[in-house]
């Protein structure tokens, strides 16, 4: 039997939640990490992906959650630009790349921090620079056409690169360049892409979808069920998205973002 994991986007705090809940589980003997033939990372998740399969353990990738000590940073957010995106976006994502290419357009033009400021971040989140052995897709979106890409060990892209990419928010973070090309976060199509675990006997799919599972998403997983997938999915339940709080983006949030995600974990409610 074969097993996919998919972590979905979900800013710092979605880093820290899915963090606690894939710890919960493997607390609770349910662990999904190290039977994995597939991870599916997009934006938080491709964080998270690359932590997991660093082999440094749960439960310290854990505890640096729930640590004051970080160098995330809070950005400014140009709301105006949000706004414009999430007009893009009312289905929960995008299904062409003329849409994606307009969100493109924004990301380009967004004033942001500095790219070595940023990559600083991912530098430091990753405990390790090299690609895992466990099959690790990583996704983000080409700026100026919209194209959809993915990112492997066989891609001749660094890890770095591909994580900061796929976390790339428009207009929040800088598009980062890879090849020539700059690109962006690639939650823009659907926050999970869990399309791309089709073929897999089971799939399960850890997102903090704290506005519900958009149509998108809901596609994506009828389609898997479609093709012969067993699909459990853990989203954010109603305590942890009020302890959350409004701004993914916040890291102010991120330890108490793990708990309810440990808590989560630990009593695997699944939607199925």
């Amino acid at each position: 039997m074969s097993s996919a994991v998919v972590l979905a986007g979900g800013g710092v705090t979605g880093i820290a939640w899915e963090t606690g809940v894939l710890f919960g589980l493997e607390e609770s003997g349910q662990g999904v990490v190290s039977s994995a033939d597939l991870i599916v990372g997009t934006s938080a998740g491709s964080t998270v992906g690359a932590q997991v399969l660093s082999g440094t353990s749960l439960l310290e990738l854990y505890e640096r959650q729930l640590s004051d000590t970080h160098q995330e940073i809070s950005p400014h957010i140009n709301l105006e630009s949000l706004a414009l995106i999430f007009g893009e976006l009312a289905a929960g994502g995008t299904s062409s790349d003329e849409q994606r290419a307009r969100i493109g357009e924004i990301a380009l033009a967004a004033d942001t921090v500095p790219v070595a400021d940023r990559r600083a971040v991912i530098d430091w989140r990753l405990p390790s620079h090299e690609w895992p052995r466990t099959p690790l897709i990583l996704t983000a979106i080409h700026a100026h056409t919209g194209k959809f890409v993915t990112w492997t060990k066989d891609s001749d892209v660094s890890l770095v690169d591909a994580v900061a990419s796929s976390c790339a928010v428009p207009s929040v973070w800088p598009c980062v360049e890879i090849h020539g090309e700059l690109y962006y976060d690639g939650g823009l199509r659907t926050s999970t892409n869990a399309h791309l675990a089709e073929g897999y006997d089971t799939v399960t799919i850890i997102a903090p979808l704290t506005q519900g599972i958009s149509p998108l998403i809901a596609d994506e997983i009828a389609h898997l069920r479609s093709t012969g997938s067993v699909v459990n999915i853990i989203t954010t339940d109603a305590p942890a998205i009020e302890a959350m709080g409004l701004n993914s983006l916040d890291p102010s949030f991120r330890r108490v973002a793990a708990e309810h995600g440990r808590r989560q974990g630990n009593s695997a409610h699944q939607q199925r």
